[in-house]
Order: C-alpha cells, then structure tokens, then sequence
C-alpha cells in the first residue's frame, strides 16, 4: 500500500509541476500563439525525463503528463491539436533520451489511454513515424 501511495504522490506532484510550468511560461510569453506548442513540449520532455529518471513506469508518467500538459494548455488558449503534438512529440523525445523500450512504452501507453483524444495522439504519432 505504501509503494501505491508514493506513486500516487509523484504522480500528482508531476501533474501539478507541469500545468504550474505551462501556465506560467504561456502567462509569461504573452502570446499562446507563438509558445504554446513549444512550451509544452518542452514541460513534457523534462517531466517524462525526470520521472523516469527517479524511477516511475515511463508510459504511466507520459500518459498523466500529456494529460495535464493538454488540459492545461487548452485552458491558456492552445488548440487542442497543437496542445497534443506538442505534448506528444515532447513525450517521445523523453523517450528517446531514455533509451531501452521506453519509445514503445511511451507510444503504447499514449495510444491506449482513453482520457486522450485518440484521432489526434495517433495524427501525432504517425508524424514522428515508427
């Protein structure tokens, strides 16, 4: 039970990280247009890195950021498409860098998870290619 809790606890630290990350950023930009898809990217990569760096599943971890980092940029403004290939893309990059199977877990992960708009995760995933 404990294990469960802790993950529980880094995850939701994770999802308040990002939106605080991708609200601020936007704020501070004064312009959803020109930052929002490359803001969250950016939040998504460094937080799907950071979580597998301190050891969360890196499909769960992208799956909770892309969530939030989408929920959070479409409340700035961003459009939905441009708010899930930014998060997308950033996640995949996270994985990338993390190396191993982490690329299959990640696109797994995003296609299978129903609170995302799938139409627009797979747009997203085709673009990177396999």
């Amino acid at each position: 039970m404990a294990a469960i809790k802790g993950a529980d606890d880094v995850m939701t630290a994770l999802r308040t990280a990002v939106k605080n990350q991708i609200t601020g950023a936007v704020k501070d930009t004064g312009s959803v247009a020109a930052s929002g898809m490359s803001t969250v990217k950016d939040v998504v990569t460094g937080a799907v890195t950071g979580a597998a760096e301190a050891g969360t599943e890196v499909g769960l971890a992208a799956v909770s950021v892309v969530e939030e980092a989408i929920s959070a940029a479409e409340g700035l403004g961003v459009s939905a498409s441009d708010a899930v290939s930014g998060a997308v893309n950033g996640a995949i990059d996270a994985a990338e860098s993390v190396g191993g199977n982490a690329v299959d877990a990640v696109r797994k992960a995003l296609s299978n998870a129903a609170a995302l708009p799938r139409d627009l995760v797979e747009a997203a995933l085709k673009g990177r290619g396999k």
